[in-house]
């Protein structure tokens, strides 16, 4: 007994070395890269510059109340950190094995994209963050209702820097559904969230993401998929208010039969940015991906879309869409579009496209003569435009049509 304890001990020890190594090799990194400039693809369209004066900080509040977020299917995490508070309740508390990250080896907690490793506030926000969180759902096992994320973001001091890593593993016969919603208190923020999701063999994952914030704060996020054979992983996303939102999905399609759905929403004002850059690696035979984003724009708010598909060199049969379209509501409004493809098969069915422009005029004339107003008209065309979208959500495309139509009548 002694021994084991002893061995439990000292394997404790070496994951804690070796995750605080693993911090230091990720600060040392963000050093050498240093902030992210325009001459970089990826935030070519992007400024990094007004991030600079966030710093980290430990901003714990044990006083903070979450029932008003809680329920038996809602996990909270406060400014990083998950709440012990929403594990007493929890319906799948017994059903989720939930641990620490330092208790995982080296190889769990550092094996995750190695495109992320070359960027710069990856490096940062692994060097920075203060505690993590691995999920592993029991095998076989279906939740039929969703889990629900909040993060809950409290800050009462100004620039601050949130960073978190968390990482969830869904198991061979499960089929889970997370809806993750930021809601952010106080003053803004540069919230950096990093998530690694391991699909098995015969999984399902849906993941859909909420963004909807008027605290002026920043999101990043770093969302890293692995997906086994004949799985299914499908993730929706609807933005709205969001003063600076630039999110990197990347999807590895590793064993043959498996498929990547990504829907999401964007809608933005005044001087509002969004940035979605999605990479799809196909790396096996027989898989299939389809990227649909929209995004809406009005008075002088910008949007990204980097859009890439690799399929590698064996991956036959890839069955692969690509579709960004962009509706500009002002003749300020901008949009960067760059759908891409790498193909090394040569039986394979992989297309792309993009397109940007103002409300139809035909379409216009066709409403009005009918005797709908300007603002009416305008209006159903918005409506429309999002509907293709809205329609392909699973979870959240209800609450996502009430943000659409609180947007417009804002």
């Amino acid at each position: 007994m002694q021994k084991k304890w002893k061995k439990k001990a000292i394997h404790g020890f070496w994951n804690r070395y070796m995750l605080k190594k693993i911090k230091q090799d990720s600060r040392r990194q963000f050093q050498q890269l240093g902030y992210p400039s325009k001459k970089l693809e990826n935030w070519k369209f992007s400024s990094s510059s007004h991030l600079k004066k966030y710093e980290s900080e430990s901003i714990r509040d044990n006083n903070l109340s979450i029932e008003q977020y809680n329920n038996k299917y809602t996990l909270c995490f406060i400014n990083g950190e998950l709440s012990q508070e929403s594990l007493n309740d929890f319906f799948y508390k017994d059903h989720i094995s939930i641990s620490d990250i330092e208790t995982l080896n080296d190889n769990q907690v550092s094996a995750t994209s190695s495109n992320f490793k070359k960027e710069a506030f990856f490096n940062l926000g692994l060097s920075t963050m203060k505690t993590g969180k691995y999920f592993e759902f029991k095998k076989g096992l279906e939740f039929d209702t969703p889990i629900e994320i909040v993060n809950l973001y409290n800050k009462n001091s100004k620039n601050l820097r949130i960073s978190s890593f968390n990482i969830f593993k869904i198991n061979e016969g499960n089929n889970v559904s997370i809806i993750e919603k930021d809601i952010n208190q106080g003053n803004d923020s540069f919230n950096l969230s990093l998530k690694k999701f391991i699909c098995s063999d015969d999984s399902t994952l849906n993941h859909s993401m909420i963004h909807d914030d008027d605290t002026g704060s920043n999101y990043l996020g770093y969302n890293y998929y692995e997906l086994g054979r004949t799985s299914f992983l499908n993730i929706d996303s609807i933005n709205t208010q969001s003063t600076f939102n630039k999110n990197f999905i990347e999807v590895d399609l590793n064993k043959e039969g498996s498929e990547a759905k990504v829907n999401m929403l964007n809608l933005a004002k005044n001087d509002q940015h969004s940035d979605n850059n999605i990479l799809m690696n196909h790396n096996a035979e027989h898989c299939t991906s389809f990227q649909n984003v929209r995004n809406i724009l009005d008075d002088e708010s910008t949007c990204v879309f980097n859009g890439k598909v690799i399929v590698a060199d064996g991956a036959q049969k890839t069955d692969s869409n690509q579709s960004n379209q962009n509706l500009l509501l002002s003749k300020n409004a901008t949009a960067h579009s760059n759908p891409q493809l790498e193909i090394y098969a040569d039986d394979v069915k992989c297309g792309h496209g993009s397109t940007t422009g103002a409300l139809d005029k035909d379409s216009m004339f066709y409403l009005r003569a009918r005797g709908i107003d300007q603002i009416n008209a305008n209006n159903i065309l918005i409506k429309a435009f999002a509907q293709e979208v809205l329609e392909e959500f699973v979870h959240i495309a209800n609450f996502s049509e009430q943000q659409l139509n609180d947007w417009i009548n804002e």
